[in-house]
């Protein structure tokens, strides 16, 4: 508790816990844990003099409705609960050349059809700054110390025309599940020319996909140096290399013998036409034609959960093959065939990552082809086995078929439809091959540099549809605009533990009071000094005491921001008239200790205002608490 404030007085204040997971939306549908309490609220301890501040344990809130009151009290700033939607615009030439002269006047946004107001406006930065202007916190932190705020500009106040202070990431994501050893490796020196002629200044992460999930081995820096050791150093598994060089073979066609005469339709270049139950199921074939992208679309979830605690807007290259991003179904064996649709994976995907402000830029880093014929493989055909007991039949299927056709067949694959709509739909793109990949790297920071990111706040009640976005420029031509096509617009909770759970785990913090949280070291783990804008609280006058009662949550959130481990303070206010005065001016200040926990990703501070019954959340990310 602060000390700054006088007459302070705290109650020993020990720690329950709670577990909860994400809540389910019509876009990401999970089995969803109750938030309850597991432990009652403890009374304030009494003594002669009633403290003007006291904190006692709590992982509870009133069972009432969420509903502020109509009418302010006086001496109070009621702010009114809105729905900021969040637009992320890349804006570049016909030459592709990134626009960094845009102003919010250029822009008209539509939704549904409807002309809605920019109620904000940021350009995308690279430097990093320290600039405390927009801390909602009255007493700002040390000109070099960090703050996390969950406001940029106050919406009543705000100006538009004002930069963000946050610097744009790219992230670059090694699929090491999809990438054969020759791709993996001349991706990786591409990715090395890249950063050893990226400007100083120009902020880089760096993670790597495998089959359960993602490991960050740099959260986003601009130590360039750092990130080319570690990508030097990685390598990938044993089993990840087994699987991508099965995958690769498989999806090349770079084996030799089938075991069954049907299986010659599915090789070479032919289309299996055969009935199901007429096909084999030959153990080079038994994965043949199937579409890996709907593992990888969950893992590309959780990233964006992880994502969105990193302050700024995030351009998410994922380096992978044509393994997973081209749609092999059609090259399945007739037994093997089945559902492999992934576009409700996809959706869940997208609005992930526009809620999390990451335009995400799949790039297809398979090497090109030619139609020579690998030396460790025997013939121009794949055959018939020898040993296999088959009647008599065509045993390369067909006259105009081999490996060269297979490969011209691979060559004209494209990349999955949903995937393309999927990278647009971000504000991102996809790269198709072309061997330039360290070029195509360049172009994705150039985009960091071109993006805008405006707020509106729908002029239409929430009807839980899906809305769907359009962005326009005025007095503006020849310019190209990548952005979010939709989000959608669901209703708020009804009661205070319903909007609880929602501010856990939505992407966005809320911000209907203004906080603000700068970290402190302290022994295994950061002390974060909160400031609370009084003015945006309901303090009710009892006498000569302004009173309210605040509650104060911690969640740690796990890395793919599936689970959190929830705590809870209840900070009561009895404040003297000239206290009260006082943190109308400064704000209310309170320390609260984060231990680092091996596994831990981000964490959420949120404050609920028991009198109002409004919120407000700050969300730290892990690369702060280290």
């Amino acid at each position: 508790t602060p000390a700054s404030v006088p007459e302070v007085n705290s109650a020993a204040v020990g720690e329950s816990s709670m577990e909860t997971a994400p809540p389910e939306s019509s876009v990401v549908a999970q089995a969803i844990p109750s938030v309850t309490a597991l432990a009652p609220e403890q009374p304030a301890e009494k003594g002669p003099v009633a403290p003007e501040m006291s904190v006692t344990e709590s992982t509870s809130l009133p069972a009432t409705t969420a509903t502020p009151p109509l009418t302010p009290d006086v001496g109070f700033t009621l702010h009114v609960t809105t729905r900021l939607v969040d637009v992320s615009v890349v804006a570049v030439d016909k030459k592709g050349r990134p626009v960094t002269d845009l102003k919010p006047e250029d822009f008209e946004i539509y939704d549904n059809g409807r002309i809605q107001k920019v109620r904000s406006f940021s350009r995308s930065v690279t430097e990093s700054t320290n600039d405390g202007d927009h801390a909602s916190s009255k007493s700002g932190p040390a000109p070099n110390q960090p703050v996390f705020s969950n406001r940029l500009a106050d919406l009543a106040d705000a100006k538009p025309g004002t930069n963000a202070a946050e610097p744009g990431v790219t992230i670059l994501l090694v699929d090491a599940e999809h990438l054969a050893w020759s791709d993996l490796t001349y991706a990786r020196g591409e990715m090395l020319g890249f950063l050893r002629s990226l400007p100083a200044s120009e902020r880089v992460g760096l993670y790597v996909m495998n089959a359960s999930g993602f490991q960050v081995l740099e959260e986003g820096t601009d130590d360039h140096a750092s990130l080319i050791s570690q990508l030097t150093q990685w390598m990938p598994s044993a089993q990840q290399y087994a699987r991508t060089q099965e995958m690769e073979q498989r999806n090349r066609q770079q084996f030799d013998t089938v075991l069954h005469s049907t299986d010659l339709e599915s090789v070479n270049g032919n289309i299996d036409t055969a009935p199901d139950a007429a096909s084999g199921v030959d153990p080079n074939l038994r994965d043949n034609g199937n579409n890996p992208g709907r593992s990888a679309m969950t893992i590309l979830a959780g990233m964006a959960r992880r994502l969105g605690a990193i302050p700024g807007h995030k351009n998410l290259v994922w380096v992978t093959s044509d393994n997973v991003l081209v749609d092999w179904t059609g090259n399945a064996v007739g037994a093997d065939r089945g559902s492999q649709h992934i576009e409700s994976y996809i959706l869940r995907v997208q609005e992930a990552m526009n809620d999390a402000q990451v335009s995400i830029y799949p790039l297809d880093a398979s090497q090109l082809e030619t139609e020579a014929i690998d030396p460790g493989l025997k013939n121009r055909n794949i055959e018939l086995a020898p040993s296999a007991a088959e009647a008599p039949g065509p045993q390369s299927g067909g006259a105009a078929t081999g490996r060269g056709l297979a490969d011209v067949e691979q060559d004209s694959h494209p990349i999955q439809i949903a995937i393309e709509e999927m990278a647009t739909a971000t504000g991102g793109q996809v790269f198709r091959r072309s061997g330039e990949i360290a070029a195509s790297l360049n172009e994705v920071v150039a985009d960091g540099h071109a993006t805008y990111l405006l707020g509106f706040t729908p002029d239409t009640p929430a009807d839980d549809q899906y809305h769907l976005l359009t962005v326009k420029l005025l007095r503006r031509r020849g310019v190209v605009l990548r952005y979010r096509t939709g989000f959608e617009y669901s209703r708020e909770p009804f009661t205070l533990k319903e909007r609880l759970r929602q501010a856990i785990w939505q992407p966005s913090d809320s911000n209907e009071i203004g906080m603000s949280a700068s970290p402190v070291a302290a022994s295994e783990g950061a002390v974060f000094k909160l400031n609370i804008d009084a003015n945006d609280l309901a303090l009710k006058q009892e006498g000569e005491r302004w009173v309210d009662k605040l509650d104060i949550f911690l969640v740690q959130r796990d890395d793919e921001g599936l689970h959190a481990r929830v705590s809870g303070q209840t900070l009561r206010l009895t404040l003297k008239s000239a206290t009260y005065e006082k943190l109308l001016q400064e704000g209310i200040p309170f320390d609260q200790f984060i231990e680092n926990r091996p596994g831990s990703g981000s964490v959420r501070i949120v404050v609920v205002d028991e009198n109002s019954g409004r919120m407000a959340s700050v969300t730290i990310p892990a690369a702060a608490l280290k």
